[in-house]
């Protein structure tokens, strides 16, 4: 199947069909919710039931007056102007899907943003057999290796009782959907209280819904460095929220709980003094091993080091290319959303 990539996105010319477009179109594929892929007034906009649902709360009602929402939970199909469309977990977020096309004799996966690893919140990535593969490479740089849900959750919950141990207040910085829902989930689990940034907390129902609690928690005040007697609570809160914690007179101890937390300057650029890397995203590794298990022939990489991770599967015998219109950048997490 001819894909087309420009400016305004990914577009399936023969079944008229664009995958997370950069601007409004007759009809879209969204392949989550974070604004760098959920983005414009559709008319038609498909993805699963939390996509759609947190889209449509992130775009504001008048965005989506006129969309026609139409729900693909995983492992459900539809048919698309010949082709039958198919959702598969991807691991990113709470509602993250790949999207399968079946087209004539060909099989195309998108992959929008993804891991293999099992995240901490949300459903495990299902690989699918394919001829053509359209996978994002955020992080396709061999410098890039993640922790496992497990190897997370304990440095999270032991930073987290040493600042208590210390009578300091450990502040997490986590992405506003996904992250920050992430980390205030095994905070919970593991019976500490919890203050949450509303930027944050929107989301809970959604996760909630999904069977993920976040214990006791309450919304962040601005007066609360007042309040004395009380449970230690964790914060969880936004990167962009640092410059608020660094100045506040609490003896408050930063962790920056992201894939960027590998990287030599993560320190430097927010303050933290633990940096804990794991990521809603893969890691090198696991992008190879995507391509390796997809049993795939060709490859577009797009969004993140597509240049780079391009050539390296190309040194490997793998079809692979980068288009121009989705060129090589390594801009962190808190900026595409």
């Amino acid at each position: 199947m001819h894909v087309t990539y420009s400016p305004e996105g990914i577009y399936l010319g023969a079944i008229g069909l664009w995958l997370d477009p950069r601007r409004s179109q007759p009809a879209a594929w969204l392949s989550h919710a974070h604004f760098d892929h959920a983005r414009g007034s559709h008319g038609t906009a498909i993805g699963t039931p939390d996509t759609l649902e947190i889209y449509a709360l992130r775009a504001g009602e008048a965005a989506v007056a006129h969309t026609r929402m139409q729900p693909l939970p995983y492992g459900e199909s539809i048919e698309c102007n010949g082709a039958r469309l198919t959702s598969l977990p991807a691991a990113h977020i709470l509602g993250a899907a790949q999207l399968l096309v079946e087209h004539g004799n060909e099989r195309l996966v998108y992959t929008g943003d993804i891991k293999l690893r099992p995240p901490l919140c949300g459903a495990i990535t299902r690989v699918e057999p394919c001829h053509h593969l359209i996978m994002e490479c955020t992080f396709g740089l061999p410098i890039f290796h993640f922790l496992s849900k497990e190897e997370a959750t304990a440095r999270i919950v032991r930073f987290a009782r040493e600042c208590f141990d210390e009578g300091d207040t450990p502040a997490f910085l986590g992405y506003a959907l996904g992250r920050g829902q992430e980390i205030a989930h095994v905070l919970a689990s593991h019976g500490i209280a919890t203050t949450i940034h509303g930027a944050i907390s929107r989301y809970f129902p959604w996760y909630q819904r999904a069977g993920y609690g976040f214990g006791d928690w309450r919304p962040y005040q601005r007066d609360e460095a007042a309040v004395t007697g009380d449970t230690p609570r964790a914060m969880v809160t936004v990167p962009s929220f640092r410059a608020t914690l660094q100045a506040s007179t609490r003896r408050i101890r930063i962790a920056y709980v992201s894939g960027w937390a590998s990287m030599d300057n993560a320190r430097a650029r927010t303050g933290a003094e633990e940096l804990i890397p794991y990521s809603d995203h893969g890691g090198f590794h696991e992008l190879l091993d995507l391509v390796q298990q997809s049993g795939v022939t060709k490859v577009d990489a797009v969004h993140g080091f597509t240049d780079t991770f391009a050539r390296i599967l190309a040194q490997r015998g793998v079809d692979a290319h980068a288009p121009s219109a989705f060129g090589e950048r390594g801009s962190d997490e808190e900026a595409a959303d």
